[in-house]
Parts: C-alpha cells; sequence; structure tokens
C-alpha cells in the first residue's frame, strides 16, 4: 500500500485525498496530511510520494522531522507556483537533500515538469513536458492527457495536476475530476 503525504492547507489535502482515492482502481492509498501538528506522530512513517502544495519554509524551521520525511520518499512533487520554493532548491542543493528521491514539478510556469496546455469548462488538458520514472522504473513520456472536469473544479487547477502526477507515478489514470 503505497504512503502518500500532503503539505496543504487542509481543505486541499482533503480534496487531493479525495480524488486521488476516488480514481485509484489498482493501488490502495494511505494518503496522510503532512502539518505541523501532526509531524511528529508520522516522523517514522517512509511516504513513497510526498506532495509540496504549500510554503514550507517556516516548517522547515519548526521542525526537525519534515526533512527526514522528504529525505526517505521516493518521489518529490513540488508545486513550482507556490511562494518560497527556490528557498528550498537553495537548500535541497546545500543539505544534497533528495538524492535518492525523483522530483516531479508541477505548476502554470514554462518549466513545470508537469504543466497545463489548455482549460475549458468541461475539460483540461494536462502536459507532461519531460519524462519521469514512475513508481515501478518506467518512463512516463511527453504526452497530453484529457480529462473531465466538473464546474466547481476548476478552480483547484493546481490540485488537479498534483492528483495527476501521484495517479500516473503508480500506473493509474486520471479520467475525471
Amino acid at each position: 500500500m503505497p504512503f502518500i503525504g500532503i503539505i496543504a492547507k487542509e481543505s486541499e489535502s482533503n480534496f487531493i485525498k479525495k480524488e486521488v482515492l476516488k480514481n485509484a482502481k489498482n493501488n490502495k492509498f494511505e494518503v496522510l496530511n503532512i502539518n505541523k501538528k501532526n509531524i511528529e506522530n508520522i516522523k517514522n512513517i517512509r511516504f513513497d510520494v510526498v506532495v509540496i502544495n504549500d510554503d514550507i519554509e517556516d516548517f522547515f524551521k519548526t521542525s526537525k522531522y519534515l526533512e527526514d520525511i522528504i529525505k526517505k520518499s521516493k518521489f518529490l512533487i513540488i508545486n513550482t507556483d507556490m511562494q518560497g520554493k527556490e528557498k528550498f532548491f537553495n537548500a535541497n542543493e546545500d543539505m544534497k537533500l533528495l538524492k535518492d528521491c525523483e522530483i516531479i514539478t508541477y505548476g502554470l510556469n514554462q518549466k513545470a515538469t508537469i504543466t497545463m496546455s489548455s482549460i475549458k469548462s468541461e475539460n483540461i488538458l494536462i502536459c507532461v513536458q519531460n519524462k519521469f520514472k514512475n513508481y515501478f522504473g518506467k518512463i512516463v513520456e511527453e504526452q497530453e492527457v484529457n480529462v473531465e472536469i466538473i464546474k466547481n473544479n476548476l478552480k483547484k487547477i493546481s490540485n488537479s495536476m498534483a492528483i495527476f502526477t501521484i495517479l500516473t507515478i503508480f500506473g493509474e489514470k486520471l479520467k475525471k475530476i
């Protein structure tokens, strides 16, 4: 059972968890929100995937466990549109934090691994701009994937890319959000 840790506002984390579990057909995921209140209780869990969808600068300052959790993860999925990401990447270079971790970025900028190529009222086109290895060592090629989206979820574009990335890592398909 793959363990997924999400660093995000609680509502965003719950949305990602709900959609991942709803769309997963072949995997049973355990999805946990990682926050300052529960970090000490989950410090020994080895997460397969950690999603960073929030500014973590203060989190790093107040918790010595976050760095350990990230170091032990196999995949790190980072929202490149968030504030403070430069400090995280600079810190990573200084600490060599993620030497054994596959980093996958997502966001609405051109440098992200996963981005949007089209947003319409009924669907979105998610674009894989750079190849990456999935959980099973297979290469995920550059591609565009059409995802049906419910109108009230259109505001959650960033979370949709995180959901797509988690499912793709484990060989699942995202059809509808």
